[in-house]
């Protein structure tokens, strides 16, 4: 069997599951949830494709009324209350979408989702299709059929948006940091091409962590958040909105609680997502509570984790404990749709049907 080593060196204490600063929104109000989701199936429906899974549940409604309120939400161009409902997040001016942001401004120019309807999600043709960009490593990125069952989870996310409200361009790298995504030109192609009211997914961390290889490495508390406010600023300086994702879990467990790899670098997303206003999803959070609600047992058949002979792309198997299977992709994407869809983040106008959480 062969093993395949971590993205990022492991690091010590992660950080705590919870935001600092209050850099993530409270629950949505929005009355009701829809059916179970997957990937490439029809309208109103949103799941695991091909699995035989569909994960009920989730995403419950909190206000009475659809009178949904948001906490503590950022804004940062994406945080406000969804088209079509009378929902508000914590002091702030009002935004595109009828709502208002918690960072007392208004929301970045064609980041509202005006064909959405009161369900909050893309229902009708909206006046331009707009683009949502993943940058990132190589848990966010595409691969090709040759490592096929190996999948990032921007690789199949396209299949949960309403194609006629926005495309998903992945452009998440593998073995990339938030450094060397910059340093080596990845970034500059993907600035030139942003129009007003497309997004950003930015996602580094797993190998921003290797402080043995320079080219890689990044401080958390300076350079690593010195390459995220970039593509922060050049983001918003063409009228687009950034979106800020803490790194995913490892496959890494202390008795029955997942073990800390990410270290320092999760709060520095958290704080800096406070600090700049910047709508937050927090995967580092969703992905613990997640895979310690399934179990050991079950979160191992997400990652790349093969017997000899059971994929032919993996004759002798592997076992790797830092990137997905298809089946664990999909799910990283749900968990990221579904908060951003709990948050009220503009980015969940565009999504064909109201996610649920696995």
């Amino acid at each position: 069997m062969v093993l395949v080593s971590a993205c990022g060196a492991d690091s010590a204490a992660e950080g705590p599951s919870t935001l600092a600063g209050g850099g993530r929104a409270g629950s949505s109000g929005l009355g009701g949830s829809a059916g179970a989701v997957s990937v490439g199936g029809s309208a109103g429906s949103i799941g695991l494709g091909g699995n035989g899974d569909s994960h009920a549940g989730g995403a419950s409604a909190s206000a009475a009324s659809g009178a949904g309120t948001t906490a503590g939400a950022s804004a940062g161009g994406g945080g406000g209350a969804l088209a079509g409902d009378a929902g508000t997040a914590a002091g702030g001016a009002t935004n595109a979408a009828g709502g208002t942001n918690a960072a007392g401004g208004t929301s970045s120019a064609g980041a509202s989702g005006s064909a959405g309807s009161g369900s909050g999600v893309c229902t009708g043709k909206p006046a331009k299709t707009v683009t949502v960009y993943t940058i990132g490593d190589s848990t966010m990125s595409v691969y090709g059929s040759d490592v096929y069952p190996r999948m990032g989870w921007g690789q199949p996310l396209g299949g949960l948006f309403a194609s006629e409200c926005a495309t998903v361009v992945d452009k998440a790298l593998s073995g990339r940091s938030s450094k060397s995504f910059f340093e080596e030109g990845a970034w500059t192609p993907l600035k030139s091409a942003l129009k007003a009211g497309d997004y950003v997914l930015i996602q580094f961390g797993h190998n921003d962590e290797k402080s043995d290889q320079p080219a890689l490495y990044t401080d958390p508390q300076t350079t690593y958040k010195q390459f995220l406010t970039t593509y922060v600023n050049d983001t918003r300086a063409k009228m687009a909105t950034p979106i800020l994702l803490t790194s995913i879990n490892r496959n890494s467990w202390s008795g029955t609680s997942l073990s800390d790899t990410h270290g320092a670098y999760p709060p520095a997303v958290r704080e800096l997502a406070a600090s700049l206003a910047v709508d937050l999803i927090d995967l580092t959070a969703l992905s613990k509570t997640y895979f310690e609600r399934i179990g050991q047992t079950e979160t191992r058949k997400l990652f790349l984790i093969l017997a000899a002979g059971q994929w032919p792309n993996y004759p002798n198997g592997v076992t790797d404990n830092t990137h997905f299977q298809e089946r664990g992709a999909k799910i990283i994407g749900q968990l990221a749709m579904a908060d951003a869809y709990t948050q009220n983040l503009s980015l969940a106008h565009l999504l064909k049907a109201v996610p649920v959480t696995p």
